[in-house]
Protein backbone atom coordinates (compact mmCIF):
# COMPACT_ATOMS: atom_id res chain seq x y z
CA UNK A 1 0.00 0.00 0.00
CA UNK A 2 1.16 3.71 -1.13
CA UNK A 3 2.10 5.57 2.04
CA UNK A 4 -1.22 7.72 3.18
CA UNK A 5 -1.70 9.95 5.86
CA UNK A 6 -5.21 10.77 6.98
CA UNK A 7 -6.46 12.86 9.24
CA UNK A 8 -9.30 12.07 11.61
CA UNK A 9 -11.22 15.03 13.13
CA UNK A 10 -13.76 13.31 16.19
CA UNK A 11 -13.19 11.31 18.61
CA UNK A 12 -16.41 9.30 18.73
CA UNK A 13 -16.49 5.76 18.96
CA UNK A 14 -16.53 5.57 14.37
CA UNK A 15 -13.28 7.87 14.25
CA UNK A 16 -11.12 6.01 16.51
CA UNK A 17 -12.23 2.53 14.85
CA UNK A 18 -11.29 3.96 11.40
CA UNK A 19 -7.87 5.24 13.23
CA UNK A 20 -7.01 1.85 14.34
CA UNK A 21 -8.29 0.08 11.16
CA UNK A 22 -6.12 2.44 9.07
CA UNK A 23 -3.40 2.00 11.57
CA UNK A 24 -3.74 -1.97 10.82
CA UNK A 25 -3.37 -1.84 7.25
CA UNK A 26 -0.19 0.77 7.62
CA UNK A 27 -1.62 4.01 7.08
CA UNK A 28 -0.56 6.76 9.23
CA UNK A 29 -3.98 8.40 10.86
CA UNK A 30 -3.74 11.71 12.87
CA UNK A 31 -6.57 11.62 15.29
CA UNK A 32 -8.19 14.55 16.60
CA UNK A 33 -11.12 14.71 19.30
CA UNK A 34 -11.92 17.44 21.88
CA UNK A 35 -10.25 17.57 24.88
CA UNK A 36 -13.19 18.24 27.49
CA UNK A 37 -16.80 17.02 26.98
CA UNK A 38 -19.14 20.06 25.37
CA UNK A 39 -22.41 19.03 27.17
CA UNK A 40 -24.44 16.23 28.74
CA UNK A 41 -23.26 12.88 27.81
CA UNK A 42 -25.48 10.96 25.54
CA UNK A 43 -25.78 7.19 26.14
CA UNK A 44 -24.89 4.89 22.77
CA UNK A 45 -25.88 1.04 21.92
CA UNK A 46 -23.31 -0.72 20.05
CA UNK A 47 -24.49 -3.72 18.50
CA UNK A 48 -23.34 -7.60 18.87
CA UNK A 49 -21.15 -7.21 15.37
CA UNK A 50 -19.76 -3.66 16.20
CA UNK A 51 -18.29 -5.12 19.47
CA UNK A 52 -17.25 -7.95 17.85
CA UNK A 53 -15.28 -5.75 15.33
CA UNK A 54 -14.07 -3.59 18.10
CA UNK A 55 -12.80 -6.71 19.82
CA UNK A 56 -10.85 -7.76 16.61
CA UNK A 57 -9.06 -4.12 16.52
CA UNK A 58 -8.01 -4.28 19.70
CA UNK A 59 -10.51 -2.92 21.85
CA UNK A 60 -11.49 -5.95 24.44
CA UNK A 61 -12.22 -5.73 27.92
CA UNK A 62 -11.11 -2.34 29.21
CA UNK A 63 -12.09 -2.42 33.26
Amino acid sequence: MKDVDVVIAGGGIGGLTLALTLHQIGCLAWYWKQPEPCGPGVGINIQPNAVRELFALGLGRIC
